[in-house]
């Protein structure tokens, strides 16, 4: 019967959150900062001018939650003015992996499309270049999820990026090459403003994990609390410099997954209960694995598409329940069980042997780097 039984990497989502790479995402912790002791900014975030004109506590209007930023485009009288706001990566990205940005927007100016997204290995604060001099990472015209033209109520927006593996900070803002001119529509006001709410950064990788030393870093971030004069001085020292400064992060981990597949022969007919055989090979995965740097381990139950599915449900959730319940006794790990009945075949339906196939359960082995 161990001819049944094989190995091989296979990438399955766990059934847990993606990691989270990005600190107050939705602005509701307030940074209390070093100048003047107050409430000036959101925590985590800090902008290239003094940010406290441009942090609002209005429930009535932020997308989630109470709080909400906004950020200047341009300028009816200066239109290549605009404001930047950017936030420390908790880990490094990894080269040629993809993650989802996801931000809400909203303005009453026709502005979106020139807004976007910038990763750098430095401090953007201490930028060099003419704002509208630089591309990019990633423009909301080009997002999974766009701008809608003339909707002014909150959009949102998602986009998925190919990272380069440099990425330290992100910074949010309108990175046109041209100008924003003309008249703001809006009585004494000079300022196109965009409002942003609920910013989020996750790897679409699930197996994915957060760096070992996340949690130093942000102790870092949230250390961090000049937002004035302390920052302007630091922001004219670092941009006279010939070079700024890089900084290195750790970036993610991936977790190896490897998988062992139980075959329904392994099961007495139409039963949860393991047999003499499939006891012997739990036992031995378990010697083998014992020892290794496990993250968690997923067991999903599958059965064929005959008889009632409410049936099949229930048996292949009993069915992978007994074999999280036999591994528990002797791994210590944290077990996700799931029962999908026939709704994920690996073979067709049509003949004995490809239900054969697709009555098994799956043990999903994470283990870390």
């Amino acid at each position: 019967m161990v001819r049944f039984v094989y190995f091989f990497i296979f990438l399955f989502p766990l059934t847990s959150a993606a990691q989270e790479l990005l600190v107050n995402g939705g602005f509701e912790e307030e940074n209390i900062c070093s100048e003047y002791k107050m409430n000036c900014a959101p925590e985590g975030w800090i902008y290239n001018v003094p940010s406290f004109i441009y942090y609002f506590n209005e429930p009535a209007i932020a997308n989630g939650g109470t709080h909400y930023i906004a950020l200047i485009a341009g300028n009816t009288k200066k239109p290549f003015y605009r404001t930047f706001v950017r936030s420390r990566l908790l880990c490094g990205l990894q080269k040629g992996k993809s993650y989802r940005f996801q931000v809400y927007v909203k303005s009453v100016h026709p502005l979106l499309d020139s807004l976007g997204i910038y990763f750098s290995d430095y401090d953007f604060l201490f930028e060099k270049k003419p704002y509208n001099k630089i591309i990019a990472s990633a423009y909301f015209t080009n997002a999974k999820y766009k701008p809608v033209k003339g909707d002014t109520t909150w959009q949102k927006i998602i986009l998925d990026y190919t990272a380069n593996g440099t990425e330290a900070y992100v910074t949010l803002g309108n990175f046109k090459k041209a100008g924003v001119g003309g008249l703001t529509g809006i009585d004494t006001e000079n300022n196109f403003y965009i409002l942003y709410d609920d910013v989020s950064l996750k790897p679409l990788d699930h197996n994915e994990r957060m760096c070992a030393d996340w949690k130093k870093t942000e102790a870092e971030i949230y250390t961090q609390d000049e937002r004035h004069e302390h920052l302007t001085r630091s922001m004219v020292y670092y941009k006279k410099k010939t070079t700024l400064p890089i900084k290195k992060v750790t970036p993610t981990k991936l977790l190896k997954v490897d998988t062992l597949v139980i075959p329904d022969v392994l099961f007495a007919t139409n039963s949860f209960m393991l047999n003499r055989q499939a006891t012997k090979v739990l036992d031995s995965f378990v010697k083998i694995i014992n020892g290794k740097p496990m993250d968690s381990i997923v067991v999903h139950g599958h059965t064929d598409n005959k008889g009632e599915e409410i049936f099949n449900e229930e048996l292949s959730m009993n069915r992978a329940a007994t074999v999280t319940a036999f591994l528990q006794k002797n791994i210590q790990s944290k077990f996700f069980t799931k029962g999908w009945g026939s709704r994920k075949p690996v073979s067709s339906n049509n003949t004995p042997a490809g239900r054969q196939r697709n009555r098994r359960v799956e043990i999903f082995l994470y283990l870390k780097e």
